[in-house]
């Protein structure tokens, strides 16, 4: 019967994780894994960071970062800008900069973004109106 306990404990701890084991596998299959982090950020009328991954171990596959424009009404005015640092210690360079006047269509607006090796950053920044808070969510690969 003792045999049989510790069967019963083992497959219980397998269980206990059994979650993670489709991540592991395709990390050791070489296979990617999807992530996403996301949050909230109200606007101040600063250049403020969405997103930010500054010193990534290795070369990194970051997807897109999503925001929400649900609250943004036709008063405002956001920039939204993309930034990679090209070499190791060097600085963000602005790749790309887009403004949204008054009412967006679609209300989800998608920022593709590039594999990088050095870091890459997404900004908001209120230029015009009030300040507003935006739901973002941003998906890479691990």
């Amino acid at each position: 019967m003792a045999g049989f306990q510790s069967f019963s404990a083992l497959i219980a701890r397998v269980l206990g994780y059994a979650e993670d084991i489709p991540t592991v596998l395709n990390q050791a299959l070489g296979q990617d894994v999807s992530s996403e982090t996301g949050g909230t950020l109200t606007t101040d009328g600063n250049e403020q960071n969405i997103y930010v991954n500054d010193a990534p171990a290795g070369v990194q596959e970051p997807r897109c970062v999503k925001v929400d424009f649900t609250n943004h009404t036709v008063a405002e005015t956001i920039v939204l800008r993309e930034y990679y640092r090209i070499k190791s210690g060097g600085n963000f360079i602005e790749q790309d900069a887009v403004t949204y006047v008054g009412l967006v269509s679609p209300e989800l607006i998608k920022v593709d973004l590039d594999p990088n090796r050095f870091g890459v950053k997404v900004t908001i920044e209120k230029t015009a109106g009030g300040n507003k808070a935006y739901d973002w969510a941003v998906f890479y690969e691990v």
